[in-house]
């Protein structure tokens, strides 16, 4: 007869050698994760490295891009307003122009310090390249 334990009864313990069994294979499999994860990242990096170096250099700032809210907007925008370019629907869409309005007004009062800080940053590239190209 097999004995049997009560509703509320605690499992028997892990044995000490059990115990190191089980974290000697978590740490195995830990290790081949750690070891894909380092190839994949030396995979990339030969990618880039045969991309040039302004592809190598651009890279960190396009990977930055993508988690950003306004550039997934902007691409939301762009994407509505080429299909409006489709055949005409039954109801008229609204115009690009105040679709990106309205995505922006939405990016600036969920991020006002991003929001401001990339109006800083493009508001002095515009006056920087401006000034380049006017003749001294």
């Amino acid at each position: 007869m097999s004995p049997t334990r009560a509703p509320g009864a605690v499992a028997p313990a892990l044995t000490a050698e059990l115990r190191a069994v089980l974290a000697c294979e978590r740490l195995a499999r830990n290790r081949e994760r750690l070891s894909g994860w380092i190839e994949q990242d030396r995979r990339n990096q030969a990618a880039r490295v045969s991309g040039g170096w302004l592809a190598g250099a651009l890279w960190p700032v396009l990977q930055g891009l993508g988690t950003q809210p306004v550039v997934s907007l902007a691409l939301g925008a762009l994407a509505r307003g080429w299909q409006q370019r489709a055949p005409v629907t039954s109801l008229p869409a609204p115009p690009l122009e105040t679709q990106a309005l309205g995505a922006a007004w939405a990016v600036v009062r969920r991020h006002p310090k991003a929001s401001l800080t990339a109006a800083v940053i493009a508001g002095a590239a515009l006056l920087w390249s401006r000034r380049r190209r006017s003749p001294s």
